[in-house]
């Protein structure tokens, strides 16, 4: 008995050893071979203008911060203006204290500069200037607030059905989101509905004060036959890109987000756009109006880790056209010439004692704090649409139900 005691007794001490050494083992093993993060991809897509036909796409619905896209809504509801003649490319507006606060990219105007809407368009979309997009917002809608609530009914309008807007330029708010699916909606609906408009995506450059502006979107200058339209970047959102270019007599739009450099957002959506013109646009049955890849998400994805995380702060930024990993084969010509930039002027105010000087509150006056909403938005998952819900002709998904939304805290 005490031998057959003292064998269980070593079994036991070998095992003991062995499940410790294992253990041991296994900590210093995945110590050293730990994964590192999952590399985040935004969405994206492709579009056949058109027909409204999808081409390609991936997490189409997937709600995002758009930055500076969402300039290309307050655009298009300015363009609704002008239309229902509320306002004139030629009228005056006038640069205010509100705009004047704006963080960049932004002209820097003084206080009660004033300039044409046409000069004003300008600057927005080709220098991206968030406190010029102010100043049109005012002018148009009176108000900051007054005019995110037409931007929010153009986008139901639409069928813009995961977009929600609170301000004019893209800054950021967690409470601005959009979808590419969305985004794709919106750049057809003016290509379409606003032919007469097209100069204002395209402009390679701009001439004030005698310095040249150049267009942050580089597909104006290395895509040939691009048609517009608008760059975004914020950190949160990575770099985002709405791109449309024409070949013969087909156009194709191509949304990008969340891309990790300047770079790599134009090769993205050259190459998006390449394999878009090579697609058949009558092949396949989803269309913008039936899109529902990304359903599941209902928050966007916070990219400033990955994007201004570490030393990548520094360089982050929308001016940045290096940064990310660029395609295999590059879709960018050399630069293309386009002659002189487009100038545009304003009318400085005289100061006080000067011949000139009139004392007056800018019409319409900023916003108060008050204005502001104080809630957030997110978005419940969607339900997988039929495919013959809509024509594909269809530019959103005007009919369809909104998808309901709540309330979140806010930001700073």
């Amino acid at each position: 008995m005490p031998a057959l005691m003292h064998g269980f007794v070593r079994i036991a001490a070998f095992a003991l050893l062995t499940l410790f050494a294992g253990a041991a083992f296994a900590a210093e093993t995945d110590s050293k071979a730990a994964p590192e993060p999952e590399i985040p991809q935004g969405p994206y897509v492709v579009v056949d203008a058109e027909t409204g036909r999808v081409l390609d796409e991936s997490d189409a619905l997937r709600p995002w911060y758009p930055a500076s896209t969402s300039k290309l809504m307050t655009i298009y509801v300015v363009f609704r203006a002008i239309k229902a003649g509320e306002i004139k490319l030629d009228t005056e507006i006038v640069y205010s204290r509100n705009a004047a606060n704006q963080p960049p990219s932004k002209m820097a105007f003084k206080p009660g500069t004033t300039f044409t809407l046409d000069d004003a368009l300008k600057m927005m979309m080709v220098k991206s200037a968030n406190d010029v997009a102010v100043v049109v917002a005012e002018a148009v809608g009176g108000s900051v607030s007054g005019f995110a609530e037409r931007m929010n009914l153009e986008a139901a309008r639409l069928g813009m059905r995961r977009s929600h807007f609170v301000n004019p330029h893209g800054l950021p708010d967690e409470r601005q989101v959009s979808s590419a699916r969305d985004m794709a909606v919106l750049a057809r609906a003016l290509l379409r509905e606003f032919p007469q408009h097209r100069p204002f995506y395209n402009l390679p450059a701009i001439e004030f004060g005698g310095k040249t502006l150049r267009n942050y979107n580089t597909l104006v200058r290395r895509y040939p036959g691009t048609t517009g339209m608008k760059t975004g970047f914020i950190c949160a959102s990575g770099y985002n890109l709405v791109a449309s270019a024409q070949r013969g007599e087909r156009e194709v739009i191509a949304v990008v987000f969340g891309e990790y450099g300047g770079a790599a957002r134009a090769e993205h959506a050259a190459s998006l756009l390449e394999a878009g013109f090579k697609a058949n646009p009558a092949a396949g049955g989803e269309t913008l109006a039936t899109a529902y890849s990304g359903k599941e998400y209902i928050e966007p994805l916070d990219m400033r880790p990955y994007v201004c995380g570490d030393k990548r702060a520094a360089a982050a930024s929308e001016a940045n056209e290096e940064g990310g990993e660029s395609e295999a084969v590059s879709y960018l010509a050399p630069p293309i010439f386009f002659g002189p930039p487009v100038k545009v002027t304003v009318k400085v105010p005289a100061e006080y004692g000067e011949a000139g000087f009139v004392a007056r509150m800018p019409r319409p006056r900023p916003d108060s704090a008050a204005d502001e909403p104080q809630t957030g938005v997110a978005f419940a998952p969607v339900n997988e649409p039929s495919t013959d819900s809509a024509p594909a002709a269809a530019i959103g998904d005007a009919a369809g139900s909104a998808i309901p939304l709540r309330n979140l805290p806010a930001t700073e």
